[in-house]
């Protein structure tokens, strides 16, 4: 923008330069020049020099701040930022500067309560720039899994309309592609206290102040209430939802904790429940709080020295049927500067008879021959308990004796119910076919996928409930149910959870089995027409789907497929597809909601096959269903269905650039250079290579830097660059 003396002064109090620095008029005109020319750093060193001169001006403190944010000098930034604040204690964007800073410092706690601040003394209206500080603390918030933080902020930036709706939207899809976990996506409001408690005036007084975003005054309020009102759930209720929003998932665990004692001690099955959800909330803000909490599954290092003739070494591995060879890729090793090894090995279970082709993977090996600086040695790899079992098997074949080695900062770990559920075995690939599986004939792959998610289902049928799990402090599910209602309660709330958004893809519903393993009742089946509003998320697999509206079984399948409860939302389209007085567009939504979940291409073809009579119907994108169909065929092997697809997307689809998008997707994703395949112009089958190219000779569009932050109007602009570059924080 063009500064004159009645501009907004870049200092965050609102007032006008002529009001505020009228004597900086000339320097903030060559700062926002400098800005707009893209001279960042030039810009920086002006502003240091003029501050020599100004010291503690505001306006100049402010846009130090953000230019050192800018050019990632982060902890230059916190230093200014900290001086800024302590020159001007009120100043709303002095208090956001230093909330980001203490973000970007990993402090989000703190960051939290000065945002707060800040967006208090804000009032009414709100800087620009204090607009984009809240976008960027979701940003932050939702790469380190402070949830309740970055969805609290896009909530306070929608109810006050604040930034663009797109800029809005982009922010909470990477909220959702952040890893919210399924509980947390469920929206719980603020409870409301009796209207003849004792306390209802100070009660209501915090909530306003939470309504009205004053959060660190509306806990300090509701925490005041404690003493008078300590068997009041909605009390405990507020204070956990507050807690979650500024950043202290510890104190919300131990809130909602206190939440679920209450209800259970209310007594009937709406207590019980009540009290299992509130304790499905804790587990997650626990874990959230400290996701490696012990007992965690640790990855390990293992080594030893090698002897002998390495060649004659690895021609027996070859013969062992616990190894089996892997390529190495020995660019990412160079690129690391690291010696790549000489070979790689597949280490599998020791099984005996038939079982053994199928023998679960316990880790892999490393083998680095003799270098200037190190003689010949061996590594054994992966996580804890598997290298334990195959020490001895790698032992007795090389010939050496392991010993725990250096583990270098930054190593995996898995929680032992992920630990679990990833279980890999060999899967001995089946011999290509003389011919392409006939249509309602499953796949090899398929075969091979159903094979591997039995084994997986099995093994965590046997050992699930005999397992310590960080969500039980340590117990197992077994000893859990016998300890005491809450150990109970994080049972239930676990296998709840983990049924409702399956998180083993087993083809089967493996938890009525593991509950009665872990020494749980079966759940009551709930009757309800009208669910939607008065049965919460967390109960809607327990509903009897038959006797359920068409109008709530239609919001049961989209709000259980958006919060991640998969598992309802394919009961609740199988329901709606065996109702007769259902339109087009339901059939639609269901028969999308079980193509995402069919476990086989087969089913898969069966269910476009049903899809495709409604696109015309509903004037659908009929390319998108070809699309989806020629992943499919690529993934079965069938070349002349592939082809056959491919000619019907050319003939009718040409000209659809979200077509052609797709397709050169699938076609990347399978390794196929679609630009090499029209130059030779051959009529088979696309060959496996190369790079990718789009029709006509056009680049596409570069995919975002994985771990980049977005930041509004970061985008790169399709106007012709004439738009102005502004200062931004990362």
């Amino acid at each position: 923008m063009a500064f004159d003396p009645y501009s907004l002064c870049p200092c965050g109090t609102g007032k006008k330069i002529k009001f505020c620095c009228p004597e900086l008029l000339g320097e903030l005109e060559q700062l926002d020049r400098l800005v707009e020319g893209d001279q960042t750093e030039a810009a920086l060193e002006q502003v240091i020099r003029l501050l020599e001169k100004h010291p503690k001006k505001a306006c100049l403190l402010a846009t130090r701040t953000k230019l050192e944010l800018a050019t990632k000098r982060f902890n230059e930034a916190a230093v200014t930022s900290r001086a800024f604040l302590e020159a001007y204690p009120d100043n709303p964007l002095a208090l956001g500067h230093a909330a980001v800073a203490a973000a970007l410092l990993d402090n989000m706690q703190e960051a939290a309560s000065l945002f707060d601040r800040s967006r208090e003394l804000a009032g009414a209206e709100v800087p620009d720039d204090l607009v984009r500080i809240a976008m960027t603390l979701v940003q932050v918030a939702a790469q380190i899994g402070q949830f309740g933080l970055a969805e609290s902020t896009i909530e306070w930036l929608v109810e006050k309309s604040l930034g663009s709706e797109e800029e809005r939207n982009l922010l909470m899809e990477a909220l959702l592609s952040s890893g919210l976990p399924p509980a947390l996506r469920i929206k719980v409001p603020f409870a409301a206290t009796d209207v003849d408690s004792q306390w209802r005036f100070e009660f209501d007084a915090a909530l306003k102040h939470a309504k009205e975003w004053r959060l660190s005054k509306a806990i300090k309020t509701f925490n005041s209430l404690k003493g008078v009102a300590a068997d009041s759930p909605e009390l405990f209720t507020n204070i956990a939802l507050l807690c979650e929003r500024v950043a202290r998932p510890l104190e919300a665990a131990e809130a909602w904790l206190k939440v679920a004692a209450l209800r259970e001690a209310i007594g009937g099955p709406t207590g019980h429940n009540e009290a299992i959800e509130a304790t499905g909330r804790a587990i997650v803000l626990e874990t959230q709080a400290n996701p490696e909490r012990s007992p965690v599954m640790r990855y390990e290092l293992l080594r030893g020295p090698l002897e002998g003739d390495i060649d004659l070494l690895e021609d027996a591995l070859r013969k062992e049927s616990h190894f089996e060879s892997i390529p190495v890729d020995r660019s990412r090793w160079v690129q690391r500067g690291a010696v790549p090894p000489r070979s790689s090995w597949r280490v599998y279970e020791s099984v005996s008879g038939s079982e053994g082709s199928a023998a679960r993977l316990l880790g892999s090996i490393l083998i680095h021959g003799k270098q200037t600086d190190r003689e010949a040695e061996v590594t054994l790899q992966g996580f804890a308990p598997d290298v334990k079992e195959a020490k001895p098997l790698v032992e007795s074949s090389i010939k050496t004796t392991l010993v725990e080695a250096e583990q270098p900062a930054g190593m995996p770990s898995a929680t032992p119910m992920n630990y679990l559920a990833s279980s890999q075995f060999r899967m001995n690939p089946p011999t290509e076919p003389a011919a392409p599986p006939a249509a309602g004939e499953d796949a090899p792959l398929d075969t091979l996928l159903a094979e591997q998610q039995a084994r997986v289902a099995d093994r965590f049928t046997k050992l699930w409930a005999e397992t310590p799990l960080p969500e039980l402090l340590g117990k197992t599910p077994k000893q859990a149910v016998a300890d005491g209602d809450e150990p109970r309660r994080r049972v239930e709330a676990l296998v709840n959870d983990a049924e409702a958004t399956d998180i083993i893809a087993s083809g089967k519903n493996i938890w009525p089995e593991l509950r009665k393993a872990s020494g749980l009742p079966a759940p009551a089946i709930i009757e309800s027409a009208e669910p939607l509003g008065n049965v919460p998320p967390q109960r809607w697999l327990h509903l009897d789907f038959q006797k359920i509206t068409n109008d709530h079984l239609r919001g049961l399948l989209l709000t259980a497929a958006e919060i991640g409860y998969s598992r309802v939302a394919e009961l609740a389209a199988e329901a709606l597809l065996s109702r007769e007085d259902i339109t087009d567009a339901d059939r639609w939504q269901a028969y999308g909601v079980l193509e995402a979940r069919a476990r086989s291409t087969t089913r898969r073809l069966e269910i476009l096959a049903k899809i495709r009579p409604l696109a015309a119907a509903l004037k659908a994108d009929e390319g998108m269903l070809d699309v989806g169909e020629l992943r499919i065929h690529l993934q079965r092997g069938d070349q002349p269905a592939l082809l056959k697809v491919l000619d019907r997307i050319r003939r009718d689809h040409s000209q659809n650039p979200r077509v052609s998008n797709a397709v050169m997707q699938v076609f990347a994703e399978a390794g196929i250079d679609l630009g090499a395949l029209a130059a030779g112009g051959g009529g088979g089958a696309p060959p496996p290579g190369a790079t990718m190219s789009s029709p006509g000779g056009q680049a596409t569009a570069p995919a975002a830097e994985s771990g980049k932050l977005w930041t509004p109007g970061g985008e790169t602009s399709g106007g012709g660059g004439d738009e102005k570059p502004a200062i931004w924080t990362p």
